[in-house]
């Protein structure tokens, strides 16, 4: 760029150079002795002081041009020496400012080609290219890392899905027979030894509806989408589950379509409908239930103001969390909601309410026509 610039100046430099010199070159000296003869001979003194006056004039002129001759060079040398320096310094601002932005937008390839796909390069608001090649990793990059979490949930999920049948399969048969032998042991005419069996026989109810959950897990079917009113079936959720509930449920949802499984729909909001219900006492406050549109998605929050938890769950973080303290849960309720939700095409999450509680946030993408 530098070269590029300085070739032309260079040639125009010399070419003007050499036009200068060509022009300064021409002596104005063969003119005075002409001036001088006809001073001599003029026959009216007026004349000859005018043409006295035209010596003195031809004189200057032609010192002023041997001072041009001898300075114009230098002149013009130092004209194109500033000229080139300010044009070097311009050539090396302008490729300081394209080259930063490639070289970053290079360093933040490299790093997503290593792994890194949450690095992310400022956009700085530019509107040229540049700007719109920042913008475009940008948003490739957060696909990317959508994708790749999208991957890795699906994989766990499978992953659980083979451990749950495998636990439904072994555990099924034993604990049924073990749950008749304490029915025949509760038999007895033996106090002791009936509070012991009925003890016994409520832990193995426990395991037993853990492991037909786990059956559940791993049999859940892929889901038949349909056309699906998001906010009629959040009410009919909600109705089904508000008799004998600790605290109300209140439900707000916007008329929002998509397309769903409504059955799986039912029993993953149900799950969250229930968690939060089994997580209040009296008093706690409502159960709120609300869905609105957030761009080309609808979201739906669970909200509940009981116990609460002490941080964000999501991911496979909720499958790792798999375990219950209530009498009659399985502590398969948010993994087989989060399966459900994800095979749909959204996200779940679990997070704390500020003050007290929690609210599990749940997007679906919207299909259809909204209403």
């Amino acid at each position: 760029m530098l070269a590029a610039g300085l070739l032309p100046l260079l040639g125009g430099g010399l070419v003007a150079g050499l036009g200068l010199s060509r022009m300064l070159s021409l002596s104005l000296a063969p003119l005075d002795p002409l001036l001088e003869r006809a001073q001599r001979t003029a026959p009216d003194p007026a004349l000859a002081r005018d043409l006295s006056q035209a010596r003195l004039d031809l004189l200057q002129a032609e010192l002023a041009r041997r001072s041009l001759a001898h300075l114009a060079p230098w002149a013009l040398l130092g004209a194109v020496a500033i000229s080139g320096l300010v044009l070097a310094a311009a050539a090396v601002a302008l490729g300081s400012a394209l080259s930063g932005p490639v070289e970053r937008l290079a360093r933040g390839m490299m790093r997503v080609a290593e792994g890194d796909l949450a690095h992310r390069l400022p956009e700085e608001g530019r509107a040229d290219e540049l700007g719109l090649l920042v913008r475009e990793f940008n948003r490739m990059t957060s696909e990317l890392e959508a994708q790749r979490a999208r991957l890795q949930l699906t994989e766990e999920l499978a992953a659980w899905q083979s451990v749950a049948r495998g636990l439904a399969h072994e555990l099924k048969n034993p604990l049924t027979a073990m749950r008749l032998a304490i029915a025949r042991v509760a038999r007895l005419d033996s106090q002791p030894a009936a509070e012991s069996a009925q003890l016994l026989g409520e832990q193995i109810d426990v395991l037993l509806r853990m492991t037909e959950s786990f059956s559940q897990f791993a049999k859940l079917p892929a889901p038949r989408k349909v056309p699906v009113d998001l906010a009629d079936l959040l009410r009919e959720t909600s109705s089904l589950y508000s008799g004998g509930a600790p605290v109300p449920i209140e439900c707000s949802a916007d008329p929002l379509r998509l397309d769903g499984d409504p059955d799986q729909l039912r029993r993953a909001f149900g799950n969250l409908i229930k968690n939060a219900l089994e997580a209040s006492r009296p008093g706690d406050g409502p159960v709120e239930v609300t869905a609105r549109a957030d761009g080309q998605k609808a979201r739906v929050l669970v909200r509940d103001r009981g116990a609460g938890i002490p941080a964000r769950l999501d991911g496979a973080q909720l499958l790792r969390s798999l375990g219950t303290t209530k009498p009659q849960g399985s502590g398969l309720g948010l993994p087989i909601a989060q399966k459900i939700v994800h095979e749909h095409g959204g996200t779940l999450l679990l997070e704390p309410r500020e003050g007290r509680g929690a609210q599990a946030v749940v997007e679906l993408p919207l299909g259809g026509e909204r209403r």
